[in-house]
């Protein structure tokens, strides 16, 4: 106690508390000045260009993903009846072994894995 009352009797402790006052003073201001500014409203015709560009992005996946169907359709229609099977059969064995290593990450480490089979 008597330690503290000599420093706040000492010249330096007052200069030391008016600097951390101004510092917080300051550190408040620009605080308030921060807040005030990301406040603020875009005005109506930024909001709407924006708004305007947000849709037409939209519609450009949509069209590429249209896109990418029709194509895909096309590759398939062209080829013959055998090789539309292996591609069936293909797409449905991908499916099979992907649905199988969609166990949890907790069952992925505790349990044995099983041994392939082999052709």
């Amino acid at each position: 106690m008597k330690v503290f009352m000599h420093l706040r009797n000492n010249k330096t402790w007052a200069k030391v508390t008016k600097l951390s006052l101004r510092r917080i003073f300051i550190i408040f201001l620009m605080i308030l000045v921060s807040i005030g500014a990301f406040g603020q409203k875009q005005s109506k015709k930024v909001r709407q260009a924006q708004n305007k560009y947000e849709k037409s992005e939209e519609q450009k996946k949509k069209d590429y993903k249209n896109a990418k169907k029709k194509s895909n359709a096309h590759k398939f229609k062209i080829q013959s009846k055998k090789t539309q099977k292996r591609i069936k059969e293909s797409k449905k064995e991908a499916k099979r072994n992907n649905r199988a290593n969609k166990d949890n990450f907790i069952n992925r480490i505790f349990n044995k894995r099983k041994a392939k089979k082999r052709r």
